[in-house]
């Protein structure tokens, strides 16, 4: 994998200071024509080129000694880092969870967006459209012939009773009201 690697890092250390002076210098207009705008009052590809040359190199000054950091501690001397993270042991705890940047999005992210899904879940579907809509609709349908269920006992003697006490509230609501 370092090959690959090494490949590819040698190829962009090439390729940015070939083609540097195409996109952010003097052929600048030809490189990018209209892709980006460059009103009248903008200057900031002139401002560029007067930063500090410390500010123009120091990426390049860090890079190196991360890099011979890094051959110090991995490749010469080993140890080191064990002695490290056994004399640092916030630090080490501290670089090794990654800033905790996981905890803090957990926290101001993940958490509440499963709290905000849970209320549409619960309050929302759960207590809304199920017990109003389709599901609640069907349990009281369940409910209703439950009820009329027992109503229908098969004996022919209840469905005589039941039309007799119809034809006699029939006749009593004509009666009431009147009507020949």
């Amino acid at each position: 994998m370092l090959v690959p690697l090494g490949v590819l890092a040698i190829g962009a250390l090439l390729a940015g200071f070939i083609f540097a002076p195409y996109f952010i210098g003097e052929a600048t207009s030809e490189f990018w024509k209209s892709a980006l705008y460059l009103g009248p009052e903008n200057h900031i590809l002139e401002a560029r080129e007067e930063v500090p040359e410390l500010a123009n190199l120091l990426p390049t000054i860090l890079m190196g000694a991360g890099f011979l950091i890094a051959v110090w501690f991995y490749v010469l001397a080993p140890a080191i880092p064990d002695w490290l993270a056994a004399h640092a042991k916030s630090l080490y705890e501290f670089l090794l969870n990654k800033w905790y940047f996981d905890e803090l999005y957990d926290a101001i992210f993940v958490r509440p967006a499963f709290a905000l899904g849970r209320l549409f879940w619960k309050g929302g579907d759960g207590a809304i459209i199920d017990r109003l809509g389709p599901d609640g609709i069907a349990a009281r349908v369940v409910d209703v012939t439950g009820r009329v269920v027992k109503l229908q006992s098969g004996y022919i003697y209840h469905y005589a009773f039941a039309m007799l006490v119809g034809l006699a509230a029939v006749t009593t609501w004509y009666m009431v009201l009147g009507i020949r």
